[in-house]
């Protein structure tokens, strides 16, 4: 039996990285003397996470939620105006897509792609649009980012939060200055790129929030503030 501190988790999941290369063992868990049941998908703080680290199970909840809330906005958006209906949208669906998706954000093309449909649908009602009508065109009506562009924002945000010793120091030691051999302006404020070997390791917020910064404008990541940061970063992605 593993003895285990108590988590902030009501079950614990036990299994390994699912890959070809790797198999999954089980353990018996216990916390203090109470036996802890293996599943195969838990949900914490809100966010489900699957015993193979897929998101899969979050993503799943995540598109019922949002369908149900498109759908009722659809119900009424021929007795409300837009500027209405854009408030409802933001009451109703917008908070699923940013809760936490520094963490779930990096699910995988097929799996973002079922969100970014909800979001184009979204748009298509808000704006009483076909079917067949360009997104592009829609998200420029109703001032939208795609959900790439949020999640950049929102990695890109979490990690001057760790810079500037606003998030915990867990996440605040993931990030080092870069120190480049050239004296260029661009290279000011950059930080270090870890160098994964797996789609997993490319898939951590330490990589792809360091890529996420580093592409920042240089005056952007100079910004002395974190509102002063979140204004220049809505007029720069």
């Amino acid at each position: 039996m593993i003895k285990l501190y108590p988590l902030q988790f009501r079950d614990l999941i036990c299994a390994a990285l699912a890959s070809k290369a790797c198999k999954i063992f089980f353990y018996s868990a216990a916390l203090f003397s109470l036996s802890i049941d293996q599943v195969t998908s838990t949900k914490s703080l809100g966010v489900y996470i699957d015993s193979n680290l897929t998101w899969s199970d979050h993503i799943d909840k995540l598109t019922k939620k949002i369908a149900s809330g498109i759908g009722a906005i659809k119900r009424v958006r021929h007795l409300v105006p837009q500027l209405t209906l854009q408030k409802i949208y933001h009451a109703l669906v917008q908070p699923h897509f940013d809760y936490c998706n520094v963490v779930w954000g990096n699910c995988g093309t097929t799996l973002h792609n079922k969100l970014q449909k909800l979001q184009n649908r979204a748009a298509r009602v808000l704006t009483h649009s076909s079917y067949d009508a360009s997104a592009d065109n829609l998200f420029k009506i109703l001032g939208w980012k795609t959900l790439d562009c949020q999640q950049q924002m929102a990695r890109a945000t979490m990690v001057f939060k760790c810079r500037h010793g606003l998030a915990p120091n867990y996440l605040c030691n993931k990030f080092s200055n870069h120190i480049s051999s050239y004296a260029l302006r661009d290279s000011v404020d950059k930080v270090n790129v870890p160098l994964p070997r797996t789609n997993y390791g490319k898939n951590s917020f330490s990589y792809s929030g360091a890529i996420a910064w580093n592409s920042l404008p240089s005056k952007l990541r100079q910004a002395e503030s974190l509102r002063q940061f979140k204004h220049l970063l809505l007029q720069t992605i």
